[in-house]
């Protein structure tokens, strides 16, 4: 009898790589949301074996797996070089902040395992958040106007683009990177918060709808799944709280059809993918491409007529994807709506 595929499902953040979990809880509660809806997936995955990570500083409820190894972040490399050797395929969900999400990418194929999610050269391509600018606006897609600013430059750079705009690291994670600077005084409070050591990106600010397209990507095309509406408080930094799924906006079509073009454009994006995009009343602007599993997710799977799990894994293993999906009702997630 041939054994199930162990299948590794590893959140970054709550999982035992991240040493400053305690002082930022929202990736925390990010993190926590995102797990449990995967895992949950994943328990009605056939013949396959389920093992997740949990920080050894945790103290919570159970996770739904055949196996929770405890991690911490002093034995994290060790730890988790280990666990790779004893598993069949793997999905990491880490923040793309200093290549963390590329190299557990890059360990994970080095090991001989198979990845349910972006290959290292799509990540490194989303993540970088210029990099990917460059090519989303070099394929002609609307973005909004952007700067890179060399570190020190980046309260010249903002003055001369002209108030209000955003800044942000390069590869930073989720909201807590970017901060909006309408005047003086903020552009101030937003280069204190992300520091003038570092490149930074100068980005014209377009105030409008909040919204990201949640698609699968497999090596033969794209299918886009529904556009979510994204709770966004703009400030230094921005909050993000959550959001509704489906995008109750007649302009969702547009925004699902330019996520489905700026995602064949990043070479190696694979599995469940994220797109992030703001309309001001005209037009949709791309912000960023997300080339993983983001809290989307846990909205959108209650909503479709598959298990998103069994996708991302016929996905990335097979180059197969649903010939449509339907979606019914609509749903709130995010961190102040507990886990779905």
């Amino acid at each position: 009898m041939t054994p199930p595929r162990t299948i590794l499902v590893h959140e970054y953040v709550t999982g035992g790589g991240y040493a400053a979990l305690p002082q930022v809880p929202s990736l925390g509660a990010e993190g926590e949301i995102m797990l449990r809806s995967v895992l949950a997936d994943f328990r009605s995955v056939d013949a396959a074996r389920i093992v997740t990570t949990r920080d050894s500083r945790l103290r919570s409820s159970p996770l739904d797996a055949d196996e929770t190894v405890p991690l911490s972040p002093d034995g994290y490399t060790e730890g988790f070089g280990a666990l790779l050797g004893r598993v069949d395929d793997v999905l990491v969900i880490a923040p793309e902040e200093h290549g963390i999400l590329a190299s557990l990418s890059d360990q994970v194929l080095a090991a001989g395992a198979k990845l349910l999610g972006s290959l290292p050269e799509g990540v490194r391509a989303a993540g970088d958040k210029w990099v990917c600018h460059t090519r989303l606006q070099a394929a002609g897609l609307p973005m909004p106007q952007t700067c890179l600013a060399d570190p020190g430059q980046a309260r010249e750079t903002a003055l001369a683009l002209g108030l209000p705009v955003v800044l942000k690291t390069i590869d930073g994670q989720g909201s807590l990177g970017v901060c909006l600077a309408t005047d003086t005084p903020s552009l101030e409070a937003a280069l204190r918060l992300l520091g003038q050591d570092q490149k930074l990106l100068v980005q014209r600010y377009h105030a409008g709808l909040h919204a990201s397209v949640s698609l699968l990507v497999a090596a033969k095309g794209v299918l886009p799944l529904c556009a979510n509406g994204q709770d966004m408080l703009p400030g230094i930094p921005f909050s993000y709280q959550g959001g509704t799924t489906p995008l109750p906006d007649p302009s969702a079509a547009g925004a699902m059809a330019l996520a489905a073009v700026a995602a064949e454009v990043i070479p190696g994006l694979r599995g469940f993918v994220g797109v992030d995009l703001v309309f001001d009343g005209r037009q949709w602007r791309i912000i960023e491409v997300n080339p993983r599993v983001t809290v989307a997710y846990a909205g959108v799977r209650q909503i479709i007529d598959c298990n998103l799990a069994q996708a991302i894994v016929r996905a990335c293993l097979d180059n197969e994807l649903p010939e449509r999906v339907t979606l019914s009702g609509q749903v709130a997630f995010g961190k102040k709506r507990g886990t779905p």
